[in-house]
């Protein structure tokens, strides 16, 4: 009976020396796991602990792929290349392997390495951007397309390079459907593409085609595309053709955009300035549109522009007319509108018209005449403030403003 005491407390023994050891190396293994995880990879410490461990390796390995411009040595690939056996799940191998193709000329078997590591992990832009790259290159626009869509998401940061490459592709007859089926796929890039085509030359029936039925209807919002083109085209001289384009970023009807003078009823509506009205609300004073006419509070301590719209009016005689109420200080500050030819080269043109809006606290109504010339293609309308030697606020209301066909006022 002893023996069999002694034997059974030798096993015991022994028992509790393996686990003891299992336990020592369990937790030396969390620790280099913890330490990998954690530290830098070239960290001294993990050299020493974990520096074959296939995560160190690779991470290694990546970093400096980035920083020696994707030229590793042989030591590192073989590294490399022994760390993917023992992890075959991890795409940082498939990345590194997949690019060490493509350096010794093996595109095609490069393209399914690379393709691979982006099945592993979508989310790796280096794998997105080779693929890009080799996309182009061999005429793959389709899945060139849709690596631009994914990396205009995972690079944020760089949204504007990515529109402007992805903007380059629709001047490629070859390219463009591609560019404009990924596109109507993403709302977010497919305004960025559409914003970059709209300050660049390309014609506005050209972007218009681009872009979607969604993309249309929203092209009128304040940070869409549809501002940008109109704003291109009007610094460029091309103002007929700026009216026209902003008439159909607005979906407005003939009716509404072929009159001399738009809104004048100064309504709440979606079109937006140079051919709508823009109004000051700042240090300058108040226009604020109501009731179908414009309040004006004008603070008379310095001179600028109250509110103003650019025309599109052929050559003739018109004439401008409204009612005016209110009235101003007998001396200082002033209110008058002025009118003046729009150049193409944005210096100051002639002035058409120069007429005072005084009020006497009675409901009067005004009207002045005024002749377009030839060459006038625009005309930049504008109620200005012009400053007194005193300060002093001046409040009219303007209503039934108009602009008429003919120099001679109405009785």
């Amino acid at each position: 009976m002893p023996r069999v005491k002694g034997r059974h407390s030798a096993k015991g023994i022994a028992s509790a020396a393996v686990l003891a050891i299992a336990g020592v190396a369990l937790a030396s293994l969390c620790f280099r796991e913890a330490a990998v995880r954690a530290l830098s990879p070239t960290t001294p410490v993990v050299q020493r602990i974990a520096a074959s461990y296939p995560d160190v390796v690779l991470r290694t390995t990546k970093q400096a792929l980035v920083d020696q411009n994707g030229i590793l040595d042989t030591a590192a690939l073989d590294a490399t290349r022994t760390a993917a056996t023992r992890a075959p799940l991890d795409a940082r191998a498939f990345l590194i392997l997949g690019h060490q193709q493509l350096l010794d000329r093996q595109p095609a078997r490069a393209v399914r390495t690379l393709e691979m590591s982006q099945r592993l992990d979508p989310r790796e832009r280096l794998t997105h951007l080779l693929l890009l790259d080799r996309y182009l290159r061999t005429g793959r626009y389709s899945d060139a397309a849709g690596q631009f869509s994914v990396l205009s998401r995972l690079m944020g940061d760089v949204q504007g390079p990515i529109a402007t490459a992805v903007a380059e592709m629709t001047r490629i007859p070859e390219t463009k459907a591609a560019v404009r089926q990924t596109l109507a796929t993403d709302r977010a890039l497919e305004r960025a593409v559409l914003r970059v085509l709209a300050k660049s030359q390309t014609a506005p029936a050209e972007i218009f085609a681009l872009a979607s039925p969604a993309a249309r209807r929203d092209a009128g919002q304040t940070e869409s595309w549809g501002p940008v083109l109109v704003k291109r085209l009007v610094d460029q001289g091309r103002y007929a053709e700026a009216r026209r384009v902003w008439q159909r970023v607005y979906g407005l009807s003939d009716a509404q955009a072929s009159t001399p003078l738009f809104n004048p009823g100064f309504a709440q509506i979606a079109a937006s300035p140079p051919f709508d009205w823009t109004f000051a609300a700042d240090s300058l004073g108040a226009a604020d549109p109501q009731n179908g006419a414009l309040s004006i509070e004008y603070y008379g301590r310095d001179s600028g522009t109250l509110a103003g719209q650019l025309l599109t009016l052929a050559p003739g005689a018109y004439r401008l007319g409204f009612t005016i109420e209110g009235g101003k200080a007998a001396d200082g500050p002033a209110l008058f509108w002025s009118l003046r030819c729009k150049t193409a080269d944005k210096s100051e043109g002639a002035e058409l018209l120069r007429m005072p809006v005084a009020g006497t606290g009675q409901v009067q109504k005004r009207a002045g005449a005024f002749t377009v010339p030839a060459g006038c293609a625009a005309q930049q309308l504008a109620l200005i403030g012009q400053a007194g030697e005193f300060p002093a606020v001046i409040n009219v209301t303007l209503r039934d403003l108009n602009v008429r066909a003919g120099g001679a006022p109405r009785p």
